[in-house]
């Protein structure tokens, strides 16, 4: 998908003249961090994990729904923007060489 080459691409420049993590946890402290930052301008908020290989990234106020209204109309909206994330992220996780499934939940948009 478009936005999986996007993440595979966005690492790729990033990490060119640095040396890259390769241990699962740290490649997704690297998402956390950096690729957050260089998309959203911001950490994620939390990290979680269950020690066997599923990751949890948390962000209370994700910059792509602090605009969608908290309309039923609107979240179709928001969740496109979420899947969009997803397709990032999982781009990003492949060009670390950590083949994966992405998935999203929105509890609640930000208000």
């Amino acid at each position: 998908s478009t936005q999986s080459t996007g993440g595979f691409s966005l690492i790729e420049k990033a990490t060119k003249e640095e040396a890259r993590v390769k241990e699962d946890v740290d490649i997704v402290k690297y998402i956390c961090k950096d690729l957050w930052n260089m998309v959203f301008r911001k950490q994620a908020d939390n990290l979680k994990t269950n020690h066997t290989g599923t990751f949890v990234i948390q962000d209370n106020r994700f910059r792509f729904l602090t605009r969608v209204s908290q309309s039923d109309q609107y979240k179709q909206r928001g969740e496109l923007y979420v899947a969009f994330t997803c397709g990032v992220v999982k781009g990003a996780l492949s060009n670390f060489g950590l083949p994966c499934s992405v998935a999203a939940e929105i509890e609640m948009l930000p208000t």
